[in-house]
């Protein structure tokens, strides 16, 4: 589990979404391409501009501050990869931490056990626990914490994937790019969607190339 998370969080900052390198073509140009003033270049659809990466990205979702990495059409696969390991990970680690809360809880729910599991490190300044007792207070409140916020992240991102958006389109009504929920899925992970979050080494070419879309409804504003 820790190899896949590593290995995907390295792939992810390894692989560039930017169009450094490709040909973007103009001959194609039509409906949901714009001009970029800072690339000085058109784009397509689901491209925008990274003022942290200074550069267009190939269907953009959002940077990633933790990697300092733009999350996007190449790379997309190993961040949500790395973000399902991290959450099953975590799930193993509050699981396992679970005897901590039991132990913790058995003088029953004072206001004692209360402040160790909210606040143990106030709980250790005050004299009021051991260092071992506020390691494992402090240990399992990590753990669960994390679990939470990595679960709530993953859980939006399955529900982006499903809805055929990004980040940048989840406050849209319009999903012009929903394709149904296994395309949608293999649009993101690549045609073997159902193996690659085993290993990131197993190969699962995505299905465009992340400039032409298909569609199943007009790109431009509603007016």
């Amino acid at each position: 589990m820790l190899g896949n998370i590593t290995w995907n969080a390295w792939l992810f900052v390894k692989t560039t979404p930017s169009i450094r390198g490709v040909f973007l073509g103009g001959e194609a140009m039509g409906q949901g391409w714009r001009y970029c003033y800072a690339c000085e270049t058109h784009t397509p659809p689901r491209c925008s501009h990274c003022y942290d990466c200074n550069v267009c990205v190939l269907r953009r979702d959002h940077h990633c501050v933790f990697f300092n990495q733009c999350v996007g059409f190449r790379n997309y696969r190993y961040f949500f990869c790395c973000l399902l390991h991290m959450w099953a990970g975590l799930l193993y680690a509050v699981v396992m931490n679970a005897e901590v809360f039991i132990v913790i809880l058995k003088e029953g729910v004072t206001l004692h056990s209360i402040m160790l599991l909210l606040v143990p490190w106030i709980m250790l300044v005050s004299g009021q626990v051991t260092a071992r007792a506020f390691a494992f207070a402090f240990i399992a409140d990590t753990c669960v914490v994390g679990f939470l916020l990595v679960a709530g992240f993953l859980f939006f991102h399955i529900a982006l994937m499903l809805r055929g958006q990004t980040t940048r389109e989840w406050h849209s009504s319009r999903r012009p790019y929903n394709l149904g929920t296994v395309n949608n899925v293999a649009e993101c992970l690549g045609s073997r969607w159902y193996l690659c979050w085993l290993c990131p080494l197993i190969p699962s070419p995505l299905p465009g190339d992340g400039i032409h879309f298909k569609v199943t409804g007009s790109l431009e504003p509603v007016r």
